[in-house]
């Protein structure tokens, strides 16, 4: 971990607070363990075409019959 320069104004004090708790976020919000690596092979990419055309249909039909909230939920 990197410190931080010592302030020299106020200014600079809140910038110091603001990158140390976007750090303690970074760290807190990580994952936990061994990062799974997604294996682009395992993905079954012809079920998740037919999912997003299955999808795409639905939001044209919305979008034909002028459900504009239907077409912003999709």
């Amino acid at each position: 971990m990197t410190t931080a320069p010592e302030p020299k104004g106020k200014l600079d004090a809140m910038t110091v607070q603001l990158d140390a708790e976007a750090e303690a976020a970074r760290i807190v919000n990580g994952p936990e363990g061994d990062v799974l690596v997604m294996d682009w092979e395992a993905i079954d990419w012809r079920a998740q075409e037919d999912n997003v055309r299955r999808l795409r249909q639905r939001i044209f039909k919305a979008t034909r019959d002028g459900d504009w909230a239907k077409v912003r939920n999709l």
